[in-house]
């Protein structure tokens, strides 16, 4: 009797044990659950349907507001690069300065892109935002110009020199 009086306690003491440890893995597992659906909420699916049907959208309307959240996301998850070609389509096609401010970055900032290297594209889009009275435009044409000295070009002057 006494052998069983020392058992029964022991047995719950284990068996709470065990409760508790399928609680920790299960709480371990949820948190790298959490963890991944706050990394995906940060990654952009490029081949999304939806998110190609808004950018199309987007260049058909000029709509300002979409191009603006579209730059966000691709920005955001690290795809600034496959950013460009909205930005090219939306600064061209309806006239956009700040696309055409965008395009700049984006050139300028990706310094594994060999078109970084060749500033010529990326200096008319400056230039041609600030031509149309973009802000971001007009402080980096008066640091690149006017605080040294050099004349500002036009747009088009640039490229066409080449």
């Amino acid at each position: 009797m006494k052998n069983l009086l020392f058992v029964i306690p022991l047995f719950f003491f284990f068996e709470s044990c065990s409760k508790t440890e399928k609680k920790r893995n299960n709480d371990k597992k949820e948190s790298v659950e959490n963890k991944k659906v706050a990394t995906d909420t940060n990654s952009l699916n490029i081949n999304d349907t939806k998110l190609q049907e808004d950018l199309n959208n987007m260049l058909l309307k000029n709509d300002t507001i979409m191009y603006i959240k579209s730059r966000r996301k691709y920005i955001t998850s690290g795809h600034s690069k496959e950013f460009l070609y909205y930005a090219i389509l939306m600064a061209e096609k309806n006239n956009y300065k700040e696309a055409y401010k965008d395009i700049t970055n984006i050139l300028d900032f990706t310094l594994e892109d060999p078109l970084a290297y060749n500033s010529q594209y990326a200096s008319y889009c400056l230039l041609k935002a600030y031509e149309m009275g973009d802000e971001g435009a007009k402080s980096s044409v008066n640091y690149i110009y006017t605080e040294k000295g050099k004349k500002i070009p036009t747009s088009s002057s640039v490229y066409c020199s080449k």
